[in-house]
């Protein structure tokens, strides 16, 4: 991954900013106290980002700006003054945005900005308009903001290219279009995308007070008028994103147990019957798997309860790496649940066990002590021998049950299974 470059000569405002990229960063990052040093590290390096310091002492009217642009490199400008001549100045330049160096919030404010175009990378914009002209102009500022971007000249164009492009993570539409306007388009995505799932921002030049209660109430996130200024079009875009992005870590938080982070037993059950459905449907192979730490009670007792938690965390991660894109989730207590789809019986009985003897070969060191632990696993798959979910669960829950009597750190079916080679 290509790097942020963090351009700053005052050692005190460094150690904030270290401090806050260092804890709330999710990409390396480089820094240079001068216009040489910079020189330097940009010859050498691969930035996407620069936050810099407008006024350096060995580049004191923006030159070190200047530099970072002509490379190519996006560039958020920190600076003490402010006035309008020097914001017409900066955005004449190309800069992404400027930042005022005030307090400590200020840099917070940075490093928000700098997350939200660390993922921006992996965002797809599109954008509807019949005019070239302003399609250039918002895709120039989009790139600036380093999303893919890509453009529609109608509404009907713009619903086959998000017919191509499924993963679209925002449109930004035009009202008056050709073919289909912009609310219509609105009407037609919000049929099978969500507001708080796919984020839409409305633009018209219209002078009609109404145009922008239509484009809410028929399901946009935003509006803005045009001609806009850059800064409000940029930041009205990166707060619809940021609360898109809030509104799902809430979902996801609502459906993870608290503890291991996996999904809960009410998410597992929300998705897990849909896929039991469909399986069904399709004739194709489903298999529960039923799981529960042997023993785990002595461990509670012997070592205590902020061990046992731990273990159960340990469980988890072991959990995610072996049944990768799978369905797995806490089911209470020590108990786990994994559905595995469109793999033979056969398959599923090697990659259980394979995972069961992986599980009991780990030790791990816990508060000062060495842990070690096994799994026994019950499994169903026979589908169509029953009515729900519920009921396979129920099956290999049985299996589970004469796992643990016959000796535990076992893999047991509940009937002869169907699909073994």
């Amino acid at each position: 991954m290509s790097k942020l470059l963090i351009i700053e000569d005052s050692p005190l405002i460094r150690k904030v900013i270290k401090h806050l990229a260092t804890t709330e960063l999710s990409c390396e990052f480089d820094f240079a106290e001068s216009y040489a040093q910079t020189k330097e590290l940009i010859a050498n390096n691969d930035y996407f980002l620069a936050l810099a310091d407008l006024n350096l002492p060995d580049a004191p009217n923006g030159e070190v700006v200047q530099l970072t642009l002509e490379q190519g490199i996006s560039t958020i400008v920190l600076t003490a003054t402010t006035n309008e001549e020097l914001r017409k100045k900066l955005l004449a330049m190309g800069v992404l945005d400027y930042i005022f160096k005030e307090n400590r919030d200020s840099y917070v404010s940075a490093i928000r900005l700098i997350n939200q175009l660390i993922l921006n990378q992996d965002i797809k914009v599109l954008v509807a308009d019949d005019s070239k002209t302003l399609r250039g102009y918002i895709k120039s500022q989009l790139s600036k903001l380093l999303y893919q971007v890509i453009e529609a000249e109608n509404g009907v164009e713009a619903i086959k290219r998000l017919t191509e492009h499924p993963d679209t993570g925002l449109l930004i539409t035009d009202y008056n279009m050709p073919k289909m306007n912009g609310i219509e388009l609105i009407r037609h995505i919000r049929q099978s995308r969500l507001r708080d799932e796919f984020p839409i921002i409305g633009l018209s030049s219209s002078n009609d007070p109404t145009l922008s209660a239509r484009f809410i109430k028929h399901g946009a996130n935003d509006f803005l008028v045009t001609p806009f200024m850059q800064e409000e079009f940029q930041w009205r875009i990166i707060k619809a994103m940021e609360q898109i992005a809030l509104i799902k870590e809430i979902r996801d938080a609502a459906n993870r147990d608290y503890l291991t982070k996996l999904y809960n037993r009410r998410y597992f059950f929300n998705v897990g019957e849909t896929a039991f459905e469909q399986a069904k449907n399709d004739s194709s192979n489903f298999s529960v798997a039923l799981m529960d730490i042997d023993f785990f009670k002595k461990i509670n007792d012997n070592y205590g309860h902020d061990v046992g938690d731990t273990v159960l965390i340990e469980m988890a991660a072991i959990l995610n790496k072996w049944f990768e894109g799978m369905l797995v989730a806490r089911y209470g207590g020590e108990e786990f649940i994994v559905v595995i789809e469109d793999l033979s019986a056969s398959k599923v009985n090697t990659l259980l066990n394979a995972f069961r003897e992986y599980t009991a070969q780990q030790q791990f060191d816990i508060d000062e002590h060495t842990i070690n632990f096994t799994a026994s696993i019950g499994v169903a798959n026979n589908i169509n021998q029953v009515e729900s979910l519920d009921d396979l669960i129920n099956q290999a829950d049985i299996a589970l049950y004469q796992a643990k009597e016959s000796g535990r750190n076992v893999v047991i079916w509940e009937n002869e299974p169907l699909g073994f080679e």
